[in-house]
């Protein structure tokens, strides 16, 4: 018997096997970052029901939020299921005198005006999960100024979001929560996300490209390691 025949032929089936674990483990880590993640196809398919909210009102002029800034001017961050919409609200301004809210009351009450009463939209939702800032828990309304419809998110009952809250002000306000589209994710297709905003600017452009069509637990690893630096 050749030994050293009998050791060429081992050391080279130890290579190929080698060869061929190294492109299965290859694979397989490719079939697990694609499954992580939609298709392009998939996105737009679902961009029919979860649109991206886009423009701003007229002789309104709105500039772009970082996530950083998202995260520094709301309370908490939450994972919510929508229950129904709700009808919209008004509030009345607080109209003390020498305030710029009474002056200007005062000028519509010398015209023969009514107050100005701003409308709200609202979204009542009941919490899955809080990401992180203050804890909430149960049912509560979700707002946002009406002079935003159809440029903000239009909640449906179902939904399930990831969404940046703030607490309301004012006693109509009380016990609801304010949200833009800077922080509104929509969890789709189980456990898959869709930003319902993605910007102009470079970092809220990096960040919806690093989340937009990911796993709802990477964004929320994201939005916690942005929260603790």
């Amino acid at each position: 018997m050749n030994i050293k025949r009998i050791i060429t032929a081992a050391i080279a089936s130890i290579t190929v096997f080698g060869f061929l674990t190294g492109c299965s483990n290859l694979s397989s880590e490719l079939d697990e970052l694609a499954a992580a993640s939609l298709s392009a196809e998939q996105i737009k398919e679902l961009r029919k029901e979860y649109p991206l909210s886009t423009g701003s009102p007229v002789n309104v002029d709105l500039r772009d939020l970082t996530f950083e800034e998202v995260l520094d001017h709301t309370d908490t961050f939450i994972v919510a299921e929508v229950i129904q919409k709700l009808p919209d609200f008004s509030v009345d301004l607080i109209t003390e005198p020498g305030t710029p809210e009474g002056n200007l009351a005062e000028k519509l009450k010398d015209s023969g005006l009514e107050p100005y009463k701003p409308m709200f939209t609202s979204f009542q939702v009941n919490v899955d999960q809080v990401v992180t800032g203050e804890e909430v828990e149960g049912t509560f309304n979700l707002i946002y100024d009406s002079e935003f419809k159809g440029i903000e998110p239009e909640l449906k009952p179902g939904m399930k979001i990831v969404a940046a809250i703030k607490k309301g002000v004012g006693e109509e306000q009380k016990g609801s929560y304010s949200f833009t589209r800077y922080g509104t994710y929509y969890v789709v297709d189980g456990d898959y996300v869709l930003s319902a905003f993605q910007g102009q600017s470079e970092e809220m452009k990096a960040f919806s490209r690093d989340t937009n069509g990911y796993k709802l637990n990477h964004l929320l690893a994201e939005i916690k390691e942005l929260k603790e630096n």
